[in-house]
């Protein structure tokens, strides 16, 4: 797994849920990494490292992003409805990124075989339809990630509270697996 930027190697991994906005943030820079290593792929999926570039595409894809996005379903999504002011245009706004998320599923689904078989070191059934999948994934998911950045975490933060980021924090943790972080 990437380590998401912005976060100390010391940190055990619960830890860095007591900022939950900023791992949300970060987590959109490892997306951004998978989207120039999926576009490599769709470049030139025979190369040496192509299987283990696959393999974590795939690993990030089935695992990682879907947590990503309960991170921000689940939790946040609910709370900015809470907290948010009628000039927010927040249902507005969480709607598109909700049906966003929605697409982020079909693509995904579309990419998960292909990928496997890269990854056992084969190639895709058919690799221009790949590439093009590749291709569109990748630029779907830095258009969304850009919206995302430039919307809802400047908004989350000026409108959750502090309660809210720690309730967030620990369920984010406890979809993981983990303890709740501990509080400074």
């Amino acid at each position: 797994m990437i380590t998401p930027p912005g976060f100390d190697a010391g940190e055990t991994r619960s830890d860095v849920f007591r900022h939950p906005l900023e791992y949300i943030f970060a987590d959109h820079d490892r997306q951004r990494i998978i989207c120039a290593v999926l576009e490599r792929l769709a470049g030139d999926f025979t190369a040496a490292d192509a299987p283990d570039n696959a393999a974590h595409v795939l690993d990030h894809l089935e695992n990682e992003l879907p947590l990503h996005i309960a991170d921000e379903e689940i939790n946040p999504f609910p709370m900015l409805r809470l907290r948010c002011l009628p000039d927010d245009r927040i249902d507005e706004m969480l709607a598109l990124l909700q049906g966003e998320h929605r697409e982020d599923d079909a693509h995904c689904a579309a990419l998960l075989a292909p990928l496997r078989g890269i990854a056992a070191g084969g190639h895709p059934e058919d690799a221009s339809e790949f590439a093009a999948l590749a291709r569109g994934f990748a630029r779907f998911q830095r258009r969304l990630l850009g919206w995302e950045n430039g919307t809802i975490p400047p908004l989350a933060e000026r409108r959750l509270t502090d309660a809210d980021q720690i309730a967030l924090g620990g369920s984010m943790a406890a979809r993981r697996g983990m303890d709740p972080p501990e509080l400074a």
